[in-house]
């Protein structure tokens, strides 16, 4: 019998929401899963095929320790930058520089960190996905310093694709999934301003917002056709597929 070797996947923002759901579905499907979040996923940590470290991706140099504590491997089939964080829903005008760095530093600056951290340590990348948004390319009203850093990080998808040939880079917006994010957004106040968070109030339980293990699936097989389907450095977003 021909021995089967294991695939190796980095996940960041694995204690919840879509990053949890697809590290227990590549963890499911026999992969082993190095993940990186701010809290300790309890469940996940008892499999065997998943390497975990706990840091703050909103410090630079929390990210850096916490690479060089958790990569162990020295190539991997598969990076998915899901974490990221919303910051303030509102008007530009009305949220604060502060809030804009914090937002940048985690959905943005920490995945060029980890980026840069594999290129150093010579860690091969057979594929890399980053979780856009919507909002990186839509302008709507609300989405402030979350769209700024999402279309900051198809930029940065972009630049990489053509720095590092040898791997496929693409920026994936996941639709709507029912998640923390969307459990904050609904405790605001609707308002005709944002018309967007309108639509997205009257998505949650419907399939228009899949919890987050379905949606996992759905983009688990939308990730391993990627390569042979857009080119390398690309945003797409799922629901245009």
């Amino acid at each position: 019998m021909a021995e089967t070797t294991t695939r190796n996947i980095l996940i960041t923002g694995v204690s919840s929401g879509l990053g949890k759901a697809l590290a227990q579905f590549y963890l499911s499907d026999g992969w082993h899963v190095y993940g990186l979040s701010r809290r300790v996923p309890e469940d996940l940590i008892k499999n065997e095929h998943f390497s975990f470290v706990a840091i703050d991706l909103g410090e630079s140099e929390s990210v850096m320790l916490g690479l060089q504590e958790l990569m162990t491997c020295h190539s991997l089939d598969l990076v998915i930058l899901n974490a990221g964080i919303l910051g303030h829903f509102g008007d530009m005008a009305d949220v604060s520089l502060e809030t804009l760095h914090e937002v940048m530093d985690v959905n943005v600056w920490s995945n060029k960190i980890i980026i840069d951290y594999c290129v150093i340590e010579k860690i091969s990348i057979k594929q890399l996905v980053a979780i856009s948004s919507g909002a990186s390319i839509s302008g709507s009203r609300g989405w402030n310093g979350y769209g700024v850093s999402k279309a900051a990080l198809n930029m940065m998808i972009k630049l990489y694709a053509a720095e590092m040939p040898g791997t496929h880079f693409s920026a994936l917006a996941p639709g709507l999934v029912d998640s923390p994010m969307q459990d904050y957004l609904d405790t605001l106040e609707l308002d005709d301003l944002y018309p967007t968070l309108n639509r997205i109030r009257a998505s949650r339980k419907t399939a228009a917002m899949p919890r987050p293990d379905i949606a996992a699936r759905t983009i688990a097989g939308c990730i391993e056709r990627l390569p042979a389907m857009v080119k390398s450095g690309d945003f797409i977003d799922i629901r245009e597929l």
